[in-house]
């Protein structure tokens, strides 16, 4: 009797521990596990038993119900009574949802009617961006694991994945200072293994003894005997006795299984892959040797054909039938929205613009010759009479701001108004108050727009209404709906990779058709942007301003950071500012530098007595904004920040910068950061703090220590370490692809803009009956993206 009310006593505390956290950590071996465990010994728990087994796909709510309800009937019981035999009314229970039974539903059915998923399943799967069972069927594997062939237990190396076939012939649990784990034996006759289970004990009603099972794992010898605490496992059956050597590998999500995902897109590949349609032209396929793409889709989630190499590589015959499809759809949907575009008639601009005079005669400098030339191939599409649709080129300090301003005044002076969209508000600020002392003497009005609802907006966006702005500089509030531009002319977005197509679409539907002009710094060998960029013409500022000085970098260890702040400590001592950019906010699990620390680090020790603050993406606007003004005055000495300063900060008095833990930033970002110093007279010093450990992190620094020219930066890291990882992220300026990656794939991406030129050549406007489905398809995925909505 005593002994069974301390069993109640610990687990009402375990139960405490549990509901503060609701982590399913509270005991080793896992909390539901555990208490799951502790009620089949006693052959008791209703219906509490079954959602315990199903813990982890609860929601905390559900969770902490969960919790509560255990506790009260637990302390409502009396010492000698049963244990938790409760109805299934006092219960929590998910929401029953009605699934679509074999052969009903199409492609856009949403998953939760889908059968095994209901709404908490459905939230999950919501996370992967998986909607719909077209959704499942395109989402593909993030690589393939070789689980290798079936050996004998005795033949085991210990070397890599190994998988054995074998029958269960015993349980056990083995009591730990976190509680019991549960082992299972499996034996071949060869030899014995144990399956070490941790946070599995549902494994005990699923391997029970007799049970013939294929184990995949990473075994290791541990005190004589063969265990494996890492693997898979298969159940042999009549039913079941398929051995599927390469396991595809998905995304997942907190309380999602690989398995579970998993028999959730084999329903939807059996039940609505007939629905895919077969959007190439035979012949097309025929050519380039594809699978049909049922087979591709097929052989991505189910792999029969290929090695694991090929699939890894991402070059099997699927792989490739789906990423060229979908470049082709996307290189077809440019070059009709390019002709769109071409034969789009708009009023020319004057081409003797005053504003454009007056505003050069009052510059302190003269423009470069790639300024000049550029500058040239604007005026050139302003004045034509068609619209200009082009994307300006260059790297960081090359002066692109100016060319775009140069273009926006030839506009206004057409009685015009422009619209330039950036991505930050500080950099939106820095603008509008730079063109604001540069264009009031010249007349032209200019606007502010941000985020957020005041007086001050509200009067802005009467006024923009009323054509009463000529330049109206924002962030992504320039896009909202409520704000109307009558002769809105030309539309600037700098920065073109923070921006999607459909954004820059929505910019362009403020007037009738606007010129648009798009910036970006990041260099794009020019290959691949003539294909990526299909429906804009390229300009590119390959030259810096005459006097500006370049930017000497150095590199040193972590343990160096002495050296790089005395340097620091000279230079603010001479009068000028210091940036200080770390990877990370607050302290993490890795150790990386992070703000927080580093500020109070620099504030207490290396630059002590100086005006130290900081900035980063979780402080509210307002306050960013104030930082940035104050750090603009000279009123901050040191400025400690995250990457947020990468884009368009403009402080001429900053001339030192150092990057805490270099080597987690891109060489484009390392890069975009250096920008930001030597923008002014005296010239710019960047310090990075690198652990670079790896042949290629060094590599990396030697780069950026040797050049601070953009371009050839981005060659090199091309050459190091492949397009797709140059980037860092995937590019935002193109629509999402199922497969297809721009960058990794970019060969594919050039041959399928050149077969979609043939195409077009041969069918301009796909009308022929093999070019059906191509058209269907581009509606459909591009309709939005297109000038005039769907092709006719």
């Amino acid at each position: 009797m005593i002994e069974r009310k301390i069993d109640r006593e610990l687990v009402l505390k375990i139960i405490e521990r549990e509901k503060q956290r609701l982590d399913n950590l509270s005991v080793f071996g896992g909390f539901s596990n555990f208490l799951s465990g502790w009620l089949t010994e006693r052959g008791e728990g209703g219906d509490f038993y079954s959602l315990l087994l199903n813990y982890d796909n609860l929601t905390l709510e559900e969770r902490s119900k969960l919790l509560q309800d255990m506790e009260e009937k637990l302390k409502s019981q009396s010492d000698d009574g049963d244990i938790l035999k409760v109805s299934s009314s006092d219960l929590p229970s998910p929401e029953k949802e009605k699934s679509f039974s074999d052969g009903e539903g199409n492609l856009s059915t949403p998953v939760r009617y889908i059968k095994g998923v209901g709404p908490v399943l459905e939230k999950k799967l919501n996370r992967l961006e998986i909607k719909t069972a077209e959704d499942l069927i395109f989402f593909f594997p993030r690589y393939y694991r070789d689980r290798g062939e079936v050996k004998p237990i005795s033949q085991l190396r210990g070397e890599g994945w190994e998988t054995i076939q074998g029958v269960v012939t015993s349980q056990s649990r083995v009591a730990t200072r976190r509680g019991p784990l549960l082992k299972i034996a499996v034996s071949d006759g060869t030899g014995k293994i144990n399956l070490v289970c941790f946070n599995r004990n549902y494994l005990a009603k699923t391997l029970r003894k007799g049970v013939k099972v294929q184990v995949s794992g990473n075994f290791r010898r541990s005190f004589g005997n063969w265990e494996v605490a890492d693997f898979d496992y298969q159940l042999v059956t009549k039913e079941n006795h398929r051995w599927d050597r390469i396991i595809p590998i998905y995304s997942l999500t907190e309380g999602l299984s690989l398995k579970k995902l998993q028999s959730i897109i084999y329903y939807a590949l059996d039940n609505f892959l007939g629905e895919v349609e077969e959007i190439l032209p035979s012949s097309l396929v025929a050519r380039h040797n594809f699978l049909p793409k049922r087979v591709a889709i097929e052989e991505l989630h189910r792999p029969s054909r290929s090695s694991v190499a090929e699939l890894n590589s991402r070059r099997s015959r699927a792989h490739l039938t789906i990423i060229f499809e979908e470049f082709l759809l996307f290189a077809l949907s440019l070059k009709i929205r390019r002709q769109e575009l071409a034969d789009c008639e708009v009023p020319p601009c004057v081409s003797d613009s005053a504003l454009v005079k007056n505003f050069l005669v009052q510059l302190p400098f003269t423009l470069t010759s790639a300024q000049e030339r550029v500058v040239k191939e604007i005026h050139e599409d302003l004045v034509s009479g068609r619209l200009m649709n082009r994307l300006v080129q260059g790297d960081v300090g090359s002066g692109k701001t100016l060319v775009a301003l140069l273009g926006a005044l030839q506009v206004i002076d057409s009685g015009r108004q422009v619209a330039f969209m950036v991505p930050t508000e500080i950099l939106a600020e820095q603008h509008y108050n730079r063109f604001k002392d540069l264009l009031s003497s010249l007349g032209v009005r200019v606007g502010l727009l941000k985020g957020g609802t005041n007086k001050e907006k509200k009067k802005l966006i009467e006024e923009i209404r009323k054509g009463e702005v000529d330049l109206v500089i924002g962030t992504h509030a320039l896009i909202e709906e409520n704000i109307t531009f009558p002769r809105l002319g030309l539309t600037i977005v700098d920065e073109q990779h923070r921006f999607g197509v459909l954004q820059r679409a929505k910019l362009k539907e403020k007037a009738s058709i606007p010129h648009l002009l798009v910036m970006t710094a990041t260099p794009i060998p020019r290959t691949l942007a003539l294909t990526l960029y299909g429906d804009l013409d390229i300009s590119v500022v390959d030259e810096k301003p005459a006097g500006r000085k370049p930017v000497t970098t150095l590199c040193f260890s972590l343990k160096e950071r002495f050296k790089a702040y005395n340097r620091v400590r000279k230079q603010i001592e001479e009068g000028r500012q210091a940036f200080v950019v770390c990877p990370a906010i607050e302290e993490s699990e890795a150790e990386i530098s992070n703000v927080v620390e580093v500020t109070e680090l620099l504030r207490s020790s290396w630059l002590s007595g100086f005006r130290i603050e900081m900035i980063h993406g979780k402080l509210p606007s307002r306050e960013k904004e104030e930082i940035m003004e104050r750090f603009s005055r000279g009123d901050i000495d040191v400025l400690v920040a995250t990457s947020v300063i990468e884009v368009g900060i403009d402080i001429p008095n900053a001339s030192v910068m150092v990057v805490e833990n270099a080597e987690r930033f891109g060489l484009a970002q390392l890069h975009q950061l250096r920008g930001r110093i030597g923008r002014g007279e005296a010239a710019g010093l960047c310090i990075l703090l690198a652990e670079a450990r790896t042949e290629e992190a060094r590599r990396r620094m030697e780069i950026m220590v040797a050049t601070d020219d953009g371009f050839r930066i981005a060659e090199e890291d091309l050459r190091l370490r492949g397009p797709g990882e140059f980037y860092g992220v995937r590019q935002h300026g193109v629509p999402e692809f199922h497969l297809a990656d721009p960058f990794e794939d970019w060969s594919i991406l050039e041959r399928a803009n050149e077969e979609a030129k043939l195409i077009l050549d041969e069918d301009p406007e796909l009308k022929r009956e093999e070019n059906r489905l191509l058209k269907k398809e581009i509606n459909r995925r591009f309709g939005r993206y297109l000038e005039f909505g769907e092709i006719s």
